[in-house]
């Protein structure tokens, strides 16, 4: 097997030390060096240092939760001459054979390497990091709320409060204001009803008696509590949804051309770049490769003429989920091209495969409006 590499290292990162592992030389057996390193600030640039010593300027490592993201910080920041710092999936780096028993993952991790048998792993850059992790915690806050407005929506079913059968959002300002009050007084009369409903739809009779149940002292402040975490939650939505717009302000230009695509909107414009970068084609050398990067494709598990399985692939579950939302709200855009392509296919494909598919167009659709720097039109949706 040729040697590719000179000299390379690699990485076996755990959560409190680090194995590292260079090999030098072309011909013949390479010169193993080995040394341990902490994962402390103070020991991740001793490594810095060290690799620096050996004139090692390509290293390796496993995507290991999240242990290989300080080490890739600091490697990245630290070390000037570094010339390829990779990432590789240990799922492939496992399957690859050869692999003895005695062989320490940092060694053939460097093994690999050096023979050019790893790919490297999509890791975009610092600010497109920093505005992931604000994009990931957004959708975490943006669920935790969700649970807290159900669990408010079952208490008040639970002591005979029939809000959501009057009314769309318990939580709309007419709904707030029922609730205020019945915090404070632990049933709604009909003079209540008349003063805070008037925007409703519904006449104050039906109102007055859906929502005829009554509170004890101790549901009341039960009742306030679940506000009160309601309202956290919405102000924590709206800090981070300010921060993702601070750290998002360098790319008003891919905001704007993913915005222009029916289905998205600001937050999910953000989210998306926060995931496959504002400029996927430096990464991914195709939309294709780009769509099985996400996870939006078929897999193709066929043997002997026989096909095994056409589940999609794993990928990326926050792009998948960003996609298929995306897609329930394109599909239900009048007189658009995946409106009609979805209501077409539907009947034949099932639900759940033609929204996955309509997905697919979309993140395809994403990636030539941003290789090419133009917004949607319509015809641009048969291009693709």
């Amino acid at each position: 097997m040729d040697v590719l590499l000179y000299c390379c290292c690699g990485l076996d990162v755990h959560r409190d030390m680090i194995e590292a592992c260079i090999q030098r030389g072309i011909d013949g057996e390479p010169e193993i060096i080995r040394r341990t390193f902490g994962t402390r600030k103070a020991e991740l640039q001793n490594l810095t240092k060290w690799l620096e010593e050996y004139d090692c300027f390509t290293v390796a490592m496993e995507s290991t939760g999240v242990y290989w993201m300080p080490v890739y910080e600091m490697l990245e920041t630290k070390t000037r001459y570094l010339e390829n710092l990779w990432v590789v999936n240990a799922n492939h780096m496992r399957n690859l054979p050869g692999r003895k028993s005695d062989v320490a993952d940092a060694e053939w991790i460097a093994t690999l390497l050096r023979h050019g048998l790893l790919e490297k792993s999509f890791v975009p850059p610092i600010a497109i990091r920093d505005l992931r992790e604000c994009s990931r915690l957004h959708r975490i806050f943006v669920q935790e709320r969700a649970r807290y407005v159900n669990r408010l929506e079952k208490f008040l079913q639970a002591h005979g409060f029939k809000f959501s059968s009057v009314m769309s959002d318990i939580l709309s300002v007419t709904g707030r204001k029922f609730l205020e009050v019945l915090k404070d007084t632990g049933e709604l009369r009909m003079q209540d009803v008349e003063r805070n409903g008037r925007r409703l739809k519904k006449s104050a009779e039906e109102v007055a008696s859906a929502v005829c149940g009554s509170l004890t002292k101790a549901e009341q402040r039960l009742l306030g509590q679940l506000l009160r975490k309601v309202d956290s939650c919405q102000e924590d939505v709206r800090s981070i949804l300010e921060d993702m717009r601070l750290l998002s302000s360098h790319y008003q230009e891919e905001l704007a051309i993913i915005d222009s695509v029916p289905g998205f909107d600001e937050e999910s414009a953000m989210e998306i770049i926060a995931e496959i970068s504002a400029e996927p084609p430096e990464y991914f050398s195709s939309a294709e490769r780009l769509c099985s990067w996400a996870g939006v494709v078929p897999r193709n598990d066929e043997s002997a003429g026989k096909v095994k399985s056409r589940k999609t692939m794993h990928g990326n579950r926050f792009v998948k989920a960003i996609l298929c939302q995306a897609a329930w709200a394109a599909v239900r855009t009048r007189h658009s091209p995946f409106h009609e392509w979805f209501w077409s296919h539907r009947p034949k494909l099932g639900q759940k495969k033609a929204i996955i598919a309509v997905a697919r167009k979309l993140l395809k659709l994403i990636y030539h409006l941003l290789n090419t720097r133009q917004r949607y039109r319509p015809p641009l949706v048969a291009a693709v």
